[in-house]
């Protein structure tokens, strides 16, 4: 992409990856002020689950959140700016939430993109961890996991973080970390792989705080069985913070729905069906002065009629 950028031809770009990606795209343009941008970079993007999940009314809410957590985790492999990157659960539950992890994660299966099994109900299932893309991938994944064991998180789960498949395989068990503090790269890293983090706190301040000065402001998810309180506040809290706040529901892309946007250092732009032609348009206005015999006006009103810049678009 580079060589056509660097021809000065280009006056749109669309990007979706890495910041520094991104940065030397627009750097290699002749006249990099003249580009008209749409990027969405990277995402730390938070699962915030509010003590009342936990409570025992709720225990079919809360394993359908640990199911909806694991994919928002695990959809096209962590391959993704909108993958869910963090847990923040109440101190009193962390346990909990991380031994339903542990089971939830010892039943899905590993293997290459088209490999297929045989689910309880007969039907043929793909795999649902696939290899990551290249082996920096793989070293950025144990550098990460490395750090945080090194400073007090343990991998709950069995062979997470191990290679299978031979030594150049990629294929990478996920690693579930718990606990996971400030102390640690990946509580502020981007991981962009399998590797995921439960973060304890002891008040929702301290997630507040997380949310608002983060780097990244892509997307958010509450999980919850209650609208007010702590829901609440934080909608309020993180609508100047995020572009988008998911209730109960993963991390996702919607623009063909929904405008797909973010805030902070990840994001330039909107995206969206109805937004695409706004995103991609420079706009101009035609004005005039009114003058007392109206020749003014009546020249601009035969403009108006005549030129196919002024017309409505069906």
């Amino acid at each position: 992409m580079s060589p056509l950028v660097a021809t000065g031809s280009i006056d749109g770009l669309a990007f979706i990856g890495g910041a520094n990606a991104a940065d030397n795209l627009i750097k290699s343009h002749p006249n990099p002020h003249r580009l008209k941008l749409f990027l969405q970079l990277e995402g730390k993007n938070m699962a915030i689950l509010l003590p009342d999940i936990f409570e025992e009314d709720n225990a079919a809410h809360l394993d359908k959140t640990i199911k909806e957590v694991l994919l928002g985790f695990l959809s096209f492999n962590w391959q993704r700016c909108t993958a869910l990157k963090q847990i923040f659960v109440p101190q009193k539950y962390a346990k909990l939430l991380a031994e339903k992890l542990f089971v939830a994660a010892e039943e899905l299966r590993g293997g290459l993109p088209w490999q297929t099994w045989e689910g309880a109900d007969g039907k043929r299932l793909f795999s649902q961890i696939t290899p990551l893309p290249n082996q920096s991938r793989i070293s950025s994944m144990k550098r990460l996991i490395n750090d945080a064991k090194s400073k007090g998180a343990n991998i709950i789960n069995k062979n997470g973080g191990s290679i299978v498949g031979g030594l150049n395989s990629t294929l990478m068990v996920p690693a579930i970390l718990y606990s996971v503090s400030e102390t640690m790269d990946v509580y502020h890293e981007e991981q962009f792989g399998p590797v995921v983090p439960i973060a304890p706190h002891d008040d929702i301040e301290t997630v507040i705080a997380y949310g608002r000065d983060g780097k990244y402001g892509m997307q958010c998810s509450i999980f919850t069985t209650k609208g007010e309180g702590d829901a609440a506040a934080l909608v309020d809290l993180f609508s100047a913070v995020f572009g988008k706040i998911n209730i109960n529901s993963q991390c996702g892309q919607s623009p063909d729905s929904l405008p797909f946007w973010g805030r902070g250092s990840l994001a330039m732009g909107t995206m969206s069906i109805r937004e695409a032609i706004n995103s991609f348009s420079t706009q101009t206005v035609v004005a005039y002065k009114p003058s007392e015999n109206d020749v003014t006006g009546q020249v601009a009103s035969v403009i108006y009629s005549k030129t196919n810049f002024t017309q409505d678009v069906a």
